[in-house]
């Protein structure tokens, strides 16, 4: 009599494998004049829409601040110092004059629920903190890629970017937006950060 002993085995997939971006991150606050926000995540390292993942799938972190003064001088000199994870980040920002913003960017990517951006500007001191805006209920990115597959059916080769952005469609909140990139354009959709379910697609 054979004994045949049969050993399953389950091999599981990379949830970044493809991914050229994913932003998991979003902070907001305002006060004294000011409305700070900020996304948190990792994307690659040569930062381009080509369908493909380049430096061998090695993502850089970053999180990205975009101040938005209620007076703006787009002669301004603005610096800041962010105090995230207990790192501490800085440097001067970068004015936007059409959007009339501020921006920067540094390398790390901010998980806390809470962090601390210090502006001066014209000798004045602002220190506001930055809420984090993602709550329990909210799928994953993982959970998100999966969803937006389901509803377009993407097809050959593409990079995903899984981002976490503000509704832009007038309604509050924020949602998944999902993109599949190939190197003759892409698809998208917008998903509710809870349900999954499809907002809009293109």
């Amino acid at each position: 009599m054979t004994v045949v002993t049969i050993i399953l085995c389950s091999c599981g997939t990379d949830p970044m494998e493809g991914v050229s971006e994913r932003r998991s991150g979003f902070y907001s606050t305002d006060g004294d004049g000011y409305t700070l926000t900020a996304v948190s995540g990792v994307r690659e390292q040569t930062f381009k829409a080509d369908g493909k993942v380049s430096n061998d799938g090695k993502l850089k972190p970053y999180t990205l601040i975009t101040l938005v003064p209620t007076e703006f001088d787009i002669d301004a000199v603005i610096t800041f110092t962010a105090e995230a994870d207990g790192c501490t980040f800085g440097g001067t920002m970068t004015v936007h004059p059409f959007a009339a913003s501020f921006s920067a960017e540094f390398e790390h990517e901010t998980t806390a629920k809470q962090f601390t951006v210090t502006i001066k500007c014209g000798g004045k001191t602002t220190a506001l903190a930055a809420q984090s805006k993602i709550t329990g209920d909210m799928i994953t990115y993982d959970r998100a890629i999966s969803a937006a597959k389901t509803a377009i059916h993407p097809k050959g080769e593409y990079e995903t970017r899984a981002r976490i952005i503000k509704n832009p469609l007038g309604a509050d909140g924020l949602c998944w937006h999902i993109s599949f990139i190939t190197a003759d354009g892409n698809t998208g959709v917008l998903l509710d950060p809870v349900t999954a379910k499809v907002i809009a697609k293109k």
